[in-house]
């Protein structure tokens, strides 16, 4: 029997005015096991952030993705043992629920032989997700830009210089509602017009380490003034991080602050975080690197 051991990234994407493609693999990390029975039950065991959040039966997103696949190739469901071990929080806006589901259509490729190539994997990850740029981040690692064009998934890998991260994260839960309704259906061409020509500036920052260009180009005119609102402390906390000795900040999907640093980045952390606190937010902080690895599969036998 086959045990499956599967390592990914937590994601973050929608990179100050890079709406959509963009997604970054950082130093988070999410643990699956997953392993054949000698009989037809299927046992799921989740442990560290967020364990008692999802059911631990055919609901769990991991459980989902390993199904779709069975389905796909019309194959019987084995007996499994899935045990997880997870320190991405899901109210952190860092794609917790796609690295599971793309942990599932990963593991049940393994379990079955690899029937699915790698660029199969990547596109059909993309489409159960429906989020190619978290998917294909969490995957490839590093810097990636993705889309799905009627199901065809067209991505690149891209440079980055190897940052020192600041990942200061309001809880979602919190104001989640308050978010999906802030964000407008309709905005002004000439907005879109100047996040669209701050994109490659930005991404040439992210390759060269430039944090003074990274600074200049940062701003987002569609997302970042419909979130900021209902992000108590957010001023404050840029406030602080500058204080501190950050050099710059991008606001992120789901109200994510990264702070841009030389050095001082756990002072640059605490600071947001008080600031952040003291306005009543509920926050989770990290200083990350940079993850370029990407998932990292293991395959053993047993018993």
């Amino acid at each position: 029997m086959r045990r499956i051991k599967i390592i990914l990234p937590a994601t973050i994407t929608d990179l100050g005015p890079a709406l959509g493609g963009i997604g970054l693999a950082v130093g988070l990390y999410t643990t699956i096991e997953i392993s054949e029975r000698s009989d037809d039950n299927l046992h799921v065991e989740t442990e560290g952030e967020d364990a008692g959040r999802y059911s631990v039966g055919l609901r769990h997103p991991v459980v989902l993705g390993l199904m779709r696949v069975f389905q796909l190739l019309e194959k019987t469901v084995l007996g499994l043992n899935v045990r997880i071990e997870n320190q991405i929080p899901h109210s952190a806006g860092l794609g917790v629920e796609a690295i599971y589901m793309v942990a599932g259509i990963v593991g049940a490729n393994n379990l079955l032989g690899t029937p699915f190539n790698r660029s199969q994997i990547l596109e059909l990850c993309a489409q159960e997700t429906s989020r190619p740029n978290q998917a294909t981040a969490a995957i490839l690692g590093g810097l990636t830009v993705a889309v799905l064009d009627n199901d065809t998934l067209i991505y690149r890998s891209l440079p980055v210089e190897t940052f020192q991260l600041v990942i200061v994260a309001p809880d979602l839960d919190e104001y989640a509602e308050a978010l999906r309704d802030a964000v407008p259906e309709r905005v002004l061409l000439r907005d879109a017009a100047a996040n669209l020509a701050r994109v490659p500036l930005l991404l040439d920052a992210l390759r060269s380490g430039d944090m003074y260009l990274l600074d200049q180009v940062a701003d987002d005119r569609l997302y970042a003034p419909h979130i900021r609102e209902h992000l108590p402390g957010f001023h404050e906390a840029v406030a602080a991080a500058r204080r501190a000795g950050a050099k710059s900040l991008l606001l992120a999907r789901g109200g994510i602050l990264i702070a841009f640093a030389e050095h001082d980045h756990r002072q640059i952390a605490q600071a947001m975080q008080a600031a952040l606190q003291n306005a009543g937010s509920t926050v989770h902080y990290w200083v990350l690197p940079i993850d370029r690895q990407g998932i990292v599969i293991s395959v053993a036998q047993t018993g």
